[in-house]
C-alpha cells in the first residue's frame, strides 16, 4: 500500500529529507530552495528557467507572492499567516501549495496554519494558470513543557545557573556527536544526581525549554515527539545548542553544554550482529537485527551460530556452528525468506569471510593452520578455522558451494578477514602473507571475469599491533579497520589475563583506524575513537580508551555522511557500567556494544592527498538489549520494494525511483516508480551527470545521488 504522511507517520518512520518527494533539481541542503541558492535571508528576485518567480518582489511583472522570506514565531499549533498574490499588479486567487507537509497546510485562500511540531523552512508556491511564484516561510517553533512539575521558584533558581558542584558533568551523548534522524531519541545521561533539572536546547528552527524531576542517577529522556521535532527541524547549517543545569540540596550547577549536528536524512537498512546471553533469545547466543530507531531487536539465527557475514544488499548470511560436541559447520542463510537455511560448507570452512554485494559469491577466510603460538595454538587463524589445514583463498558460489575459478588470488593466497566494498570492484582484507597480521591490503575485483588484480598494502601497524575486520567507504577511497594488541585481530577476549593471548596480555586495547586508498597512508580515527585531534581523551570515563574494535560501514551515503557501526567497550553513560570485559557470573560484558558514527564525505573537487579523520563522535545505537554483549555489526540494505509499493528514498525501490504524488483531497503519498527524469537525493544513478543536483556537489556514490554535508 502507498505510505499517506501525517505527523503520526513522521513519529514512525521520519522523512529522511523534508522535500523528499520534491522534483528535480530539489535542493536537499536547504529544503525550501527548488533551486538550492535561495535562503531564510534572500529578499533578491529570481526568475527560473521555468518562469517560476521565486522569492520575488512585487515590482516584478507575472505573478508574484507576499510577504517575502517571513519568519513565522509559532510556540502552539494555530499560529496562521496570511500569503497574497498577485499578476501584473492585480490581485489572484492561485492554488496555493507547501513543500513540506507537515510543518502545516496552506488552504486556498493562501492562509498559512502551523501544526505547531515542526519548524524550519517551506517554500510557499502560487500556481495560476502557467503562472507560478514562490517564496520562503520559515516557522520558528517556541516550545516549553514541565514534565518534572517544576515548582516556579525553582525554575528560575535553574534558569539563573550556579557552580555549586564542579563534578557536574556530561557523560552522554558527546559533545560534536552527529546524528541522524529515524533513530530512537538519545538518554541524556549526568554524573551524579539531582533534585530537578532544566534542559535547554536552541538553534535556528527552535528554542525549547523544559524542566524534569529528580533522577538518581541523572539521566533525562526526550520524548519521542520531541526528538522528532529536533530531528526533523534542524537544518545541516545548523548547530544544535544543548545546555542542562541540575539543583540539588538547593545548590544549583550548570548550565552544562555541548553541541550536536543532525545528518538530513534516516538511517536505513538493518544491523546484524553477535549477541551472548540475550533474554531475547533465551540467555543464549543468536545472531540478531536490528533496525535504526527499531525499538528491541530481532532474533534471526538463534544457537550458537553468531560468527557471520551478511550481503550489502541484505539478502545472504553466512554464519559459524560452534558446537558443544560433532561437526563444526557453516551456513548460509536467505534473508529474503526468513533465514531460510540454504549450503552447508563442512570444518568450518566459510567463518569470517566475505560475501558479493547481491550475495551471489563468498570469498573464504585464507587461514594457516595451527600457526605455532604455544598460547593460542588456533592464531592466528581465529579460533579453529584452519584446524584441518592450510584454507588458501578461494571464490564459492553461495547457492551450491562449488568452487568459482578465479585468477589474482595466487598474490596474496591467504587473505585474511576480507571485505568486499559495496559496488563489488574492491576486496579489503588484513595481507597475512606479507607480515603475518600488520597490514591491511586492498585488490580490484572484476565480477565478469572473477578476476583479481592490483594488490597494494595501504595501511602497516608496528608488530605489537594486529590488524583486521577492514571495511570499504562507499567511495572506494577509505579503509576502516581495527588494530589492537589482541592476536585474535581486536576481537579483544572476554578473559584478559588468561592463556591464548599473545604473551599474556592483560587488558588487551584496540582502536579504529583509516587507510586512504590513493596516497596509501592511514591515520588513527580519533574522534570515533574518543580522542581530540591532539590525542587526548574526551571519553568522560578512565576505562573508556581504547576499546573500539570489528568495523562495518552502511553500504550508501545516507544525509550528507557515510556511517560505521563498531563494537566498543567503552561505559555508556551510567546505564551500563561495570568491568570492560568480564560480566556477572563470567558471563561477557554488558558494556560490549554496538556503537555508530557519521564519517564525512571526501569532495571530488577538492580530494584528499592523505589519510585525514573523517570521524565525528560516535553515539550508542538504541535498541539494544543493555544486559547482553553484542559485537560484529554487519549493515546492510533491506531487499527492494517494487514500483506501486511505499517507500521513503529510492534506494528503498527495485526501480532505484522514489516519487512524491498528491491524491484528489491534498493527502501526499510517496511510492516506487519506473526511472524517470534525473536523480534525486538517495535515487538510482550511473553517475553524477545522472543527479539532479550534480551541478551543486551531489555525487554518484555505490549507485546512489548522494550530497556531502558541509565540511
Amino acid at each position: 500500500m502507498l505510505r499517506r504522511w501525517s505527523w503520526s507517520a513522521f513519529l514512525v518512520s521520519a522523512l529522511s529529507t523534508a522535500v523528499l518527494g520534491g522534483g528535480c533539481g530539489s535542493s536537499k541542503s536547504n529544503p525550501g530552495s527548488p533551486t538550492g541558492d535561495a535562503g531564510a535571508g534572500d529578499t533578491g528576485a529570481t526568475v527560473d528557467s521555468g518562469g517560476i518567480h521565486q522569492f520575488g518582489d512585487s515590482s516584478l511583472t507575472g505573478l508574484t507572492v507576499t510577504p517575502q522570506s517571513p519568519t513565522l514565531p509559532v510556540s502552539a499549533p494555530g499560529v496562521t499567516l496570511q500569503f497574497q498574490a498577485q499578476e501584473n499588479g492585480a490581485p489572484v486567487t492561485p492554488q496555493w501549495t507547501i513543500d513540506v507537509p507537515d510543518i502545516g497546510t496552506i488552504d486556498g485562500t493562501g492562509l498559512f496554519t502551523a501544526s505547531g511540531l515542526l519548524g524550519g523552512p517551506t517554500t510557499v508556491t502560487a500556481t495560476n494558470g502557467t503562472q507560478k511564484a514562490q517564496t520562503l516561510l520559515t516557522v520558528h517553533l517556541t516550545l516549553s513543557d514541565n514534565q518534572g512539575n517544576v515548582p516556579a521558584s525553582t525554575q528560575s533558581q535553574l534558569q539563573a545557573g550556579g557552580t555549586a558542584d564542579p563534578s557536574f558533568k556530561w557523560l552522554y551523548p558527546y559533545d560534536g556527536t552527529v546524528f541522524a534522524r529515524g533513530i530512537g531519541a538519545p538518554v541524556l545521561q549526568t554524573a551524579g544526581s539531582f533534585d530537578a533539572a532544566y534542559l535547554h536546547i536552541s538553534f535556528s528552527g527552535l528554542d525549547y525549554q523544559g524542566f524534569y524531576g529528580a533522577s538518581n542517577p541523572g539521566r533525562i529522556t526526550l520524548t519521542p515527539q520531541l526528538w522528532q521535532t529536533i530531528t526533523l527541524t534542524a537544518q545541516s547549517t545548523d548547530t544544535v545548542k544543548v545546555e542542562l543545569t541540575e539543583i540539588s540540596g538547593g545548590k544549583v550547577t550548570g548550565p552544562i553544554t555541548e553541541s550536536w549536528t543532525i545528518a538530513q536524512g534516516n538511517l536505513r537498512g538493518t544491523i546484524y550482529y553477535n549477541s551472548y546471553n540475550s533474554q531475547i533469545a533465551g540467555n543464549t547466543g543468536a545472531i540478531m537485527s536490528l533496525r535504526p530507531g527499531q525499538a528491541t531487536p530481532t532474533v534471526v539465527v538463534a544457537g550458537c551460530r553468531v560468527c557471520h557475514a551478511v550481503s550489502a544488499d541484505g539478502s545472504t548470511m553466512v554464519s559459524a556452528n560452534e558446537p558443544t560436541g560433532g561437526t563444526a559447520t557453516d551456513s548460509v542463510w536467505d534473508l529474503k525468506n526468513n533465514a531460510a537455511p540454504g549450503y552447508q560448507a563442512p570444518n568450518r570452512t566459510w567463518v569470517f569471510g566475505a560475501l558479493y554485494p547481491d550475495g551471489s559469491k563468498f570469498m573464504n577466510y585464507g587461514a594457516v593452520a595451527n600457526a605455532g603460538n604455544a598460547d593460542a595454538p588456533w592464531a592466528p587463524d581465529v579460533r579453529g578455522v584452519g584446524q584441518h589445514g592450510n584454507l588458501p583463498a578461494t571464490l564459492y558460489d553461495t547457492k551450491t558451494g562449488a568452487v568459482i575459478p578465479s585468477t589474482g588470488l595466487s598474490t596474496a593466497p591467504y587473505m585474511m578477514m576480507p571485505t568486499f566494498s559495496a559496488d563489488g570492484k574492491m576486496i579489503a582484507f588484513t595481507h597475512y602473507d606479507k607480515d603475518q597480521g600488520h597490514t591491511i591490503a586492498v585488490m580490484d575485483f572484476d565480477n565478469a571475469t572473477n578476476t583479481f588484480s592490483n594488490l597494494r598494502d595501504v595501511a602497516t601497524l608496528p608488530a605489537t599491533t594486529y590488524v583486521g575486520w577492514a571495511a570499504i567507504t562507499p567511495d572506494d577511497q577509505f579503509v576502516f579497520f581495527a588494530g589492537g594488541t589482541h592476536i585474535e585481530y581486536s576481537t579483544i577476549s572476554d578473559e584478559p589475563g588468561t592463556t591464548g593471548l599473545a604473551a599474556n596480555v592483560v587488558d588487551p586495547t584496540s582502536n579504529l583506524y583509516i587507510a586512504h586508498i590513493p596516497s596509501l597512508t592511514q591515520i588513527a580515527a580519533n574522534q570515533l575513537n574518543g580522542l581530540t585531534a591532539a590525542g587526548t581523551a574526551y571519553l568522560p570515563f578512565a576505562d573508556d580508551v581504547d576499546l573500539n574494535f570489528e568495523p562495518t560501514i552502511l553500504p550508501e551515503a545516507v544525509g550528507g555522511y557515510f556511517w560505521v557501526v563498531f563494537t566498543s567497550r567503552r561505559n555508556y553513560g551510567n546505564l551500563v557500567n561495570g568491568d570492560p570485559y568480564i560480566g556477572t557470573a563470567g558471563a561477557p560484558s554488558p558494556r560490549k556494544k554496538l556503537w555508530v558514527a557519521a564519517i564525512d564525505i571526501q569532495n571530488p573537487e577538492h580530494p584528499y592527498t592523505q589519510a585525514v579523520d573523517l570521524t565525528h563522535p560516535a553515539f550508542y545505537l538504541q535498541g539494544q538489549e543493555l544486559a547482553s554483549g553484542n559485537m560484529r555489526g554487519f549493515w546492510a540494505l533491506d531487499p527492494c520494494e517494487a514500483n506501486g509499493q511505499s517507500c521513503l528514498t529510492g534506494d528503498e525501490c527495485c526501480s532505484g525511483f522514489c516519487r512524491q504524488s498528491t491524491e484528489p483531497d491534498g493527502g501526499t503519498v510517496f511510492s516506487c516508480v519506473p526511472p524517470s527524469g534525473c536523480a534525486n537525493e538517495g535515487e538510482k544513478c550511473t553517475t553524477a551527470a545522472d543527479c539532479c543536483g550534480a551541478q551543486s556537489g551531489t555525487q554518484c556514490i555505490a549507485g546512489y545521488c548522494a550530497t556531502p554535508a558541509a565540511q
